[in-house]
């Protein structure tokens, strides 16, 4: 059974809707051994931009189920 859990990921904003959350999916997944089949319910963006990366990259509070 999904439970549902928090999580603060990087993803480019600057791609299509279903690329955003794909890449939100895969951070997680990377990030959190224990998360599998991670399945986005909902991402904000908290504004805060990550410039060491190129595209530069954008924190997003994620609320997840795996």
């Amino acid at each position: 059974v999904p439970q549902t859990h928090r999580a603060k990921a990087l993803a480019n904003p600057e791609q299509p809707h279903s690329a955003l959350i794909h890449e939100l999916e895969r951070y997680i997944e990377a990030h959190h051994p224990d998360a599998r089949d991670v399945n986005v319910v909902s991402a904000t963006d908290t504004g805060q931009a990550d410039k060491t990366h190129k595209p530069v990259r954008h924190w997003y509070q994620v609320t997840y189920e795996a």
